[in-house]
């Protein structure tokens, strides 16, 4: 409920009773400034009549005087009386138009009383006795400007009538000779009869004003009433002291207290002591407008939000509007605490952990002190593959909570997005203790969880940097734990590494082998060499396997090995790829012969959704039967267990290609990937190559291999052939094709173009092969003899 709007601002409406509002503001007005000019009077009023009978005493009956001064004490004891019978503020308008006419009345008494002495008196007054009587009579005249300032009947009269007994006295003083005095006097009356007049006119026009102004206000106070019934705000006052004062029903309610239990409390004592509560305590005591200030404050027990706006009024106090603002002001906390806090754990994020780590090496002097531990998590993807999100998030919580407990109150774990977590210490420990701490992290990732009866293994990598003296960028501070965390993932699981300038120099020679492998296609640097198969049974070339090559400017040529593997973490592997499969149909399209070309696919490539359309375009644009083409991939392919990857496999197979598995026999599960999908071609890794001459077990594996390939209707290959004895123990045990440096190094396509060009690069220092080549001639010669 709002605060009462009182009937006495509302009645000042346009008609009659708007009229009527102006008439009784006048009339109480002139009530008011007659009695005050009454009173103001007083004294001299009684000091003239003193005057009068020390001067004339004697001069004159003394009972003429005595009546005289009893009249007017009359008089004054008259006003008093009807000043005390009278309040002004409550009576009726009538009454209050009986009263005033009672005064006008009693008004033109008094002028009256005081205009008969004046000739009366100057019939015997000389010398300084007329100056005195001269004197008292224009004060007497100009009193109209004290107590009939509001009362213009009254002030007419008492003009004319002081007048006419003004000009008496002086006549007859003067005996007709006074006439400049009296020019004098009629001057004075007219300028007493304008500034009348120029009175009346002014409290008339103030009235009027008077009324406008409470018409205005009790608008506003309807509105505000209004406002404050149908708003979510509330109204307060306080006074110049800063206590509450007029407190409406809905303040109090809002705050849970009575009304009375407010009103004169101070305000700032309802609020939580705070900056804020110090800000509102300093506008109170300065009086100073402010707005949207949101102080805290209890009610009922339960924390709220105020936002409190105000502005001080002309009689000392303060008013101002207060909003319950408690549901944006968690929802402002809610998005700060999400703006700085992992949603997921509640540990730092990575803002709030930049904004640390900056500031902790903004300080000189404890830049050497800073340790960042930078930690992720090994292969979490497959826990959240096989297990789902929700076990992956319970574990990142538990990790998070695990981390936190191994540091100190001051220390900061951070969550950095995924399972990546970083904890930033300030400590002077050297190399050692820094990686007995990252050992004990791994410790607490390495112990098992348990969550809803199941138990999860899982291990972690961390990368540990310092800060260095002179050096106080947060930037560099978190390259350098990211490089190092990647040489501890390079060396395998559950491990760590420090940063030290080595890592620099391999991480900056990665960063610019990827910086230039980015325009390698548009610089037209990569090549292709190649490097024959041959029939062991007959010793001919069967078919070329391309190897990739990276012509450098600056470095040479680079061989896979030293970017390929930066090559599928940037997935420039894709269009590399495929300006593989194009060059090499391209080059291999126009040579002569009926041979094989094989060429390697990386897991990305295969993945590549791509794949089977750019195959199919290489072999249209460039007339090569399906069958010469053969696709090599290793055992990592299939490890992905995805089925996008077995559907490319099986559209190369569809378009008329052959799938070739390479390196095999040093993977995990191969003998699982033979059954899953039907290779052509097994190609055996020069591991069980190398000193197959003397090792019995090298020999049996390789007899098992080409006996399973047999049986499952695939041929085998064996790679890196360096002696001419490896090549006839191959044959022995079943292989149908080899390659290696015996036969031929990889060298570009112009070496193959032409049966000559292959006999000349086949010769030189592997002309071994020529020797083998002449004996298994001669061997199928004997055979044919034989057979015929």
């Amino acid at each position: 409920m709002a605060t009462e709007v009182p009937d006495t601002e509302l009645r000042a409406e346009p008609g009659p009773a708007g009229a009527d509002a102006v008439g009784r503001l006048l009339l109480t007005r002139r009530l008011d400034d007659f009695m005050a000019g009454a009173r103001l009077a007083l004294l001299p009023t009684i000091g003239s009549l003193a005057a009068l009978l020390f001067t004339f005493i004697g001069q004159v009956p003394f009972a003429i005087l005595l009546a005289w001064t009893a009249m007017q004490i009359a008089l004054l004891v008259t006003y008093v009386l009807l000043e005390r019978q009278l309040d002004s503020e409550e009576a009726p308008l009538e009454e209050l138009e009986r009263h005033w006419r009672r005064l006008i009345a009693l008004q033109w008494v008094g002028s009256s009383i005081w205009a008969a002495i004046f000739p009366f008196l100057a019939t015997v007054a000389t010398g300084f006795d007329a100056a005195v009587l001269a004197a008292i009579a224009i004060a007497i005249l100009c009193g109209v400007l004290l107590v009939h300032r509001t009362a213009p009947q009254a002030a007419i009269f008492h003009i004319i009538v002081m007048t006419v007994s003004i000009t008496a006295a002086t006549w007859i003083q003067t005996d007709g000779a006074g006439w400049p005095a009296l020019m004098l006097l009629a001057l004075f009356v007219i300028a007493l009869l304008g500034s009348t007049r120029e009175q009346e006119k002014q409290i008339i026009s103030g009235a009027e004003a008077e009324i406008s102004r409470r018409e205005a206000a009790g608008t506003v106070r309807m509105l505000l009433y209004d406002y404050e019934e149908h708003s979510s705000d509330w109204l307060w006052t306080v006074d110049a002291a800063g206590n509450l004062r007029d407190v409406p029903a809905r303040f109090a309610a809002a705050a849970g207290k009575a009304e009375d239990a407010l009103e004169a409390t101070p305000l700032i004592a309802m609020f939580s002591p705070g900056d804020d509560r110090d800000r509102l305590a300093r506008h109170l005591m300065e009086r100073s407008r402010f707005r949207d200030l949101v102080l805290k404050l209890r009610v009922d027990g339960a924390v709220r939000y105020w936002k409190l706006s105000a502005r001080p009024r002309s009689d000392g106090r303060m008013s101002g509007v207060a909003r319950d603002v408690t549901n944006d002001r968690l929802i402002e906390d809610r998005v700060a605490f999400m703006a700085h806090y992992d949603n997921l754990t509640g540990l730092a994020n990575r803002y709030l952990f930049n904004e640390r780590l900056r500031a902790a090496l903004a300080q000189q002097d404890r830049v050497r002190n800073i340790v960042l531990f930078y930690l992720d998590l090994d292969d979490f993807k497959a826990v959240n593959d096989t297990r789902g999100h929700l076990v992956g998030d319970r574990l990142l919580r538990e990790v998070g909570t695990r981390l936190e407990q191994e540091v100190r109150g001051q220390d900061l774990v951070a969550r950095l997005g995924g399972d990546e977590f970083a904890v930033l210490l300030e400590t002077r420990a050297g190399a050692g203790m820094l990686i007995e701490r990252a050992h004990r992290f791994l410790s607490v990732i390495r112990d098992p969880f348990e969550l809803d009866g199941q138990v999860y293994r899982i291990s972690g990598s961390i990368g540990i940097a310092k800060g260095a003296d002179g050096d106080r960028d947060a930037e560099e501070l978190m390259r350098r734990a990211d490089i190092a965390l990647f040489a501890a993932k390079a060396k395998g699981r559950d491990t760590l590494a420090l940063y030290d300038e080595e890592l620099d120099r391999v991480a900056r020679e990665r960063r610019d082998i990827e910086t230039d492998l980015r325009e390698v296609l548009a610089r037209d640097q990569l090549h292709l060499h190649y490097q024959p198969v041959i029939d062991l049974d007959s010793g001919e070339v069967a078919g070329y396997e391309a190897l990739l090559r990276w012509y450098h400017p600056k470095r040479g040529i680079v061989t896979p090995d030293d970017f390929l593997e930066v090559a599928e973490e940037t997935g420039m592997i894709v269009p590399i790829g495929e300006w593989v499969i194009r060059q090499a149909l391209a080059e291999t399209g126009q040579w002569e012969g009926n041979f094989r070309i094989a060429i390697n696919l990386s897991p990305t490539q295969v993945r590549s959704p791509h794949l089977a359309d750019v195959v199919a375009q290489a072999i249209h644009a460039h007339g090569i039967a399906p069958h010469r083409v053969e696709f090599e991939i290793t055992e990592h392919v299939l490890m992905q267990n995805s089925d996008l990857c077995e559907g490319n496999l099986a559209k190369l197979r569809e378009l008329g290609t052959k799938v070739a598995l390479d390196d095999f026999g040093i993977g995990y599960s191969s003998l699982s990937y033979l059954r899953r999908f039907p290779f052509d071609r097994i190609k055996i890794d020069k591991d069980f190559v190398e000193g197959i001459e003397a090792s019995a077990d090298n020999q049996a594996i390789v007899s098992s291999i080409t006996r399973l390939a047999d049986a499952l209707g695939m041929a085998a290959t064996a790679e890196g052939v360096e002696t001419r004895a490896q090549l006839d123990l191959l044959r022995k045990l079943g292989c149908q094709e080899a390659q290696g440096y015996l036969i031929c190094q990889p060298v570009p396509g112009e070496n193959f173009a032409t049966p000559a060009a292959v006999q000349a690069a086949m010769q030189g220092d592997a002309s071994g092969i020529l020797d083998y080549r002449k004996a298994r001639e001669a061997a199928l010669r004997r055979r044919s003899s034989r057979a015929s």
